[in-house]
């Protein structure tokens, strides 16, 4: 068993909150590197690296651990909100095309507005880089059964608007700390602002949070099953790419 097998471990009896994610120690500035970008490798492993410190519980004895499944939920709403930002920003900040356009907006019976449409489906499930696609690579690399993902997002689809909406549907003891729509609520504005400061891509914003998963499942095999690991991202991520900005505080 590695340093990596020993850190990742069960969720500790009582877990605390977390804070913000601080991206300082393991993101670069742009500026001190003479680059005009980071490449998307080194941001998604940057952004894994500041995860895993922020989403540590120090146990008895001095001994570490981070519960996986709540990494694995973080970094899938983070994925799947990005997507819906990238559209927003790619094609509705530039005037290319108006929201109601961009989108297909429904509301649920809950009164609250949730966003879908193609333009979404691009970024998050259908293109060729897609956060199903590096979910499902990381998957298929390990030798493992795909998650079904016709399965998540209708289940998705159906429970809009109701209480059981962004809730993962795993057993009891794989169920994250943390519910992705708290996660949310919680990093995404320094998320954000972290990728601003990097002047990452807007076209790959929610795929830098996928290829960090990626790259989780991929390391955390020994740890969690791949297909129970993709399972947990893309619940989460295929939830919170439909969730209104406004209902975790975010103006765009």
């Amino acid at each position: 068993m590695g340093p990596f097998d020993q850190l990742f471990g069960k969720k500790p009896p009582k877990a605390r909150p977390y804070g913000p994610v601080d991206f300082s120690a393991h993101l670069p500035a742009v500026a001190a590197i003479g680059e005009k970008t980071l490449p998307p490798d080194i941001i998604a492993g940057g952004m894994l690296l500041a995860f895993q410190d922020t989403y540590t519980h120090n146990l008895a004895g001095g001994r570490k651990s981070i519960h996986i499944e709540t990494v694995l939920s973080a970094l899938g709403a983070l994925a799947g909100f990005g997507c819906q930002v990238s559209v927003r920003e790619v094609l509705v900040k530039t005037g290319r095309m108006p929201l109601e356009s961009a989108f297909v907006i429904v509301r649920g019976v809950n009164g609250a507005r949730y966003f879908m449409g193609d333009y979404l489906n691009q970024p998050l499930l259908m293109a060729p880089v897609s956060v199903w696609s590096l979910v499902a690579g990381a998957v298929q690399h390990t030798g493992a059964l795909l998650p079904d993902i016709n399965d998540i997002v209708q289940r998705t689809v159906t429970s809009i608007g109701s209480p059981d909406f962004g809730t993962l549907s795993v057993p009891k003891d794989h169920q994250p700390n943390e519910q992705p729509i708290d996660t949310l609520k919680k990093q995404w504005a320094g998320c954000y602002k972290a990728l601003k400061t990097l002047e990452a891509d807007p076209f790959f914003t929610g795929w830098y949070f996928a290829l960090a998963a990626q790259m989780l499942i991929l390391k955390g095999r020994t740890i969690i099953d791949p297909t129970l690991a993709g399972q947990i991202v893309l619940e989460s991520a295929v939830a919170m790419a439909k969730i209104d900005p406004k209902s975790i505080g975010f103006e765009i």
